[in-house]
């Protein structure tokens, strides 16, 4: 199946399927389009990479520039799909940053050392070669350590109201 029959089929999927709207809200259009955004953004390394704090407000700063485009892909693709469909789109009904995998949840997740936790200790073992030319372990050494992630991704999924 092309990519624009894809569209088209996700298109009047999304349409039939009808948006849960807030309590007191204005109520849910009759019809809608969905789409999925995402944008990547590349981590400009702090100077001090030693340390959490700079490392955090970097990768903050690229999320931040990264959710207004993941939101513009979005937008590009609800276009597309409306275009495909004879609808146009309109007004925003909901949007969420809900990763749509249960495999990886890429928004906020960028810690080597668990969740938004860019520093750590790393321990690594030690070898040694005995007298037959072996390897032999004779212990490790521990250090600590900081990494930068080197981009950061956003992922949207919008809903457009369509007339």
């Amino acid at each position: 199946m092309s990519r624009s029959h894809r569209f088209l089929v996700a298109a009047l999927a999304a349409a039939a399927v009808p948006v849960p709207g807030a309590a007191a809200q204005q109520p849910t259009p009759d019809r809608t389009v969905g789409a999925q955004g995402v944008a990547s953004v590349k981590v400009v390394a702090p100077k001090d990479r030693r340390h959490e704090a700079p490392i955090r407000a970097a990768v903050e700063a690229a999320e931040n520039k990264a959710l207004p485009r993941a939101i513009a892909d979005a937008r590009e693709h609800a276009a597309q799909l409306a275009r495909l469909s004879g609808l146009t789109l309109g007004a925003i009904v909901s949007i969420s940053d809900v990763p749509s995998s249960p495999y990886g949840p890429f928004f906020g997740a960028y810690g080597s050392f668990g969740p938004d936790r860019f520093c750590g200790t790393v321990r690594t073992t030690v070898f040694k070669r005995d007298k037959a030319g072996k390897r032999v372990r004779v212990g490790t050494r521990t250090r600590h350590t900081c990494r930068v992630p080197s981009i950061v991704t956003s992922t949207v999924t919008v809903t457009f109201a369509a007339q």
